[in-house]
């Protein structure tokens, strides 16, 4: 445990701050170069344990740059889906790193790295398993994680369907399970690198002991963030008689287009209120 404090103590001023950016900028690389010539990405590029026991230690850094969705479809819906996975990956990522601080995601990056890096080396070496393990189940981790963190935070599923972070963990753990039973060697390897680095990282989120507070700090400042943000988008108020949404929760309150500003109204004031004239006006 002290270990763990003196190593973040010493290494956490040189922890790359936004280091989702970084990712995100080698995954678009990645959709690029894959749309352009498919074959320089898969032979030069992925995790290949063969090509890395020959020399080819650059692929170990160029492991992010894989799409992370893929489609039977056209060069635009896999450039579609792929905007879509890259948007949701730094959002959710960009708030674990809020949350966790840039050392421990920094960490839990690396980690990630290593892992795939170092099973697919072990898996050749020992066994003879040709493993050519992407980074996919590693950064949609983030989503499980925060899943974790903000179980009863509402989020909008593919932008539009409103849905508990809670249920998303649910449907993300079934595709996990989905994915280890019907994929391949390959996808087991992945999956059950995923999981294996998530729980070690928590443990180590464990052992560290008091740091955590830190940890517990963050998810409650952002807690308190999104709270008012959430319940300010609720509120109506009618400029005549001050009725809010909250007093009458069956009435409808409505915008004023014939009046000069942002003016909001109940049903009961909406056609027979004095129309607001002029920025510095006041209501007769």
């Amino acid at each position: 445990m002290n270990f763990l404090k003196k190593l973040e103590k010493k290494l956490g001023p040189y922890a790359v701050s936004g280091i989702i950016n970084y990712v995100i900028g080698m995954q678009i690389l990645g959709i690029v170069l894959y749309l352009l010539v498919p074959e320089f990405v898969l032979d030069y590029l992925i995790l290949n344990p063969i090509a890395i026991m020959r020399g080819q230690i650059w692929r170990i850094f160029t492991f992010f740059i894989f799409p992370p969705a893929f489609t039977d479809g056209t060069p635009m819906s896999f450039v579609l889906l792929n905007a879509l996975a890259l948007y949701c990956i730094r959002m959710f990522g960009m708030i674990v790193e809020q949350v966790w601080g840039k050392f421990r995601f920094n960490c839990y990056i690396v980690l990630g790295v290593i892992l795939n890096v170092a099973v697919s080396l072990i898996a050749y070496k020992l066994f003879g398993l040709f493993l050519w393990l992407t980074p996919i189940y590693l950064v949609y981790s983030f989503f499980f994680v925060f899943a974790l963190m903000f179980p009863d935070t509402q989020v909008l599923l593919m932008l539009v369907l409103p849905i508990k972070a809670k249920w998303l963990a649910v449907g993300e753990a079934v595709l996990y399970i989905y994915g280890y039973v019907n994929g391949g060697l390959n996808t087991r390897a992945e999956i059950l690198v995923c999981l294996v680095h998530m729980m070690l990282f928590f443990a180590w989120m464990t052992l560290a002991g008091d740091t955590n507070y830190k940890q517990k700090k963050r998810q409650k400042e952002f807690q308190r963030k999104i709270k008012p943000m959430a319940a300010a988008k609720t509120i109506h108020r009618c400029a005549v008689c001050g009725r809010t949404g909250q007093d009458s929760p069956g009435m409808e309150f409505r915008f004023c287009s014939k009046c000069e500003g942002s003016y909001e109204y109940c049903m009961d004031h909406l056609y027979t209120h004095t129309h607001v004239k002029g920025p510095d006006s006041e209501k007769r």
